[in-house]
């Protein structure tokens, strides 16, 4: 790694917070009651349905556009984010310390759309630190880990992917992030690293060594 970082793209859910929080719990169950009542899956079926969707598409979105052409992916977004954020997230002092000790560009790279984002950063109280928010209306409805979402990060950030660091909680996500060029951290309360990515911490928050030394090579 002889060239310097200077973009550091942070994956949303599950990364700047815990999953252990059980936000995304709430939000898998919207996701099967969408199915049921917006589209007439079966009850049994609509679990099954959204694993499949995400294991193969990437996410539950992905696989309903694919199934379900006329699905209003807007409505979609707005019914399953519609919780309440402060429920499960609270003001994150020490991620706020350590974005701003960071002299890198933020951003976040998220499979969601921009309205959940800024919940979810203004409920951890980090909005600011953040210069880029990239969603999936801004890479029309492409998402992680397709190389097309990549490519509209990349773009936005007017940077090479050498040049940025991912720090993610998907191995998927994180296997195309290195084979593209970029740095990665996995970010996992019980997963090493191994051959997923070239650091691995257990809360965004212990990335921040990581990053400056990365930022100063």
């Amino acid at each position: 790694m002889a060239f310097k970082y200077r973009c550091a793209v942070f994956d949303l859910d599950d990364t700047l917070y815990s999953a252990e929080c059980g936000m995304w719990l709430e939000i898998r169950a919207r996701i099967n009651k969408y199915m049921v009542e917006r589209l007439g899956v079966p009850e049994a079926e609509a679990p099954l349905q959204r694993e499949r969707y995400f294991r193969e598409c990437g996410t539950s979105l992905a696989g309903l556009r694919h199934d379900y052409p006329d699905i209003d992916s807007d409505e979609y977004l707005a019914y399953v984010h519609d919780v309440s954020y402060e429920r499960y997230l609270a003001r994150d002092d020490a991620l706020a310390r350590m974005l701003n000790g960071l002299m890198l560009v933020k951003a976040v790279f998220t499979n969601a759309d921009r309205a959940h984002a800024l919940n979810v950063l203004s409920a951890l109280g980090v909005e600011k630190h953040f210069d880029v928010i990239v969603d999936v209306h801004m890479t029309n409805f492409v998402n992680k880990p397709r190389i097309g979402a990549f490519n509209v990060l990349f773009h936005a950030l007017g940077a090479e992917p050498r040049e940025c660091v991912l720090l993610d909680d998907q191995e998927r996500n994180l296997e195309m992030a290195r084979s593209l060029g970029m740095a990665t951290i996995l970010v996992h309360h019980e997963v090493s690293a191994d051959d997923v990515a070239d650091f691995c911490v257990s809360d965004v928050v212990q990335a921040g060594g990581v990053l400056r030394r990365l930022a100063s090579e």
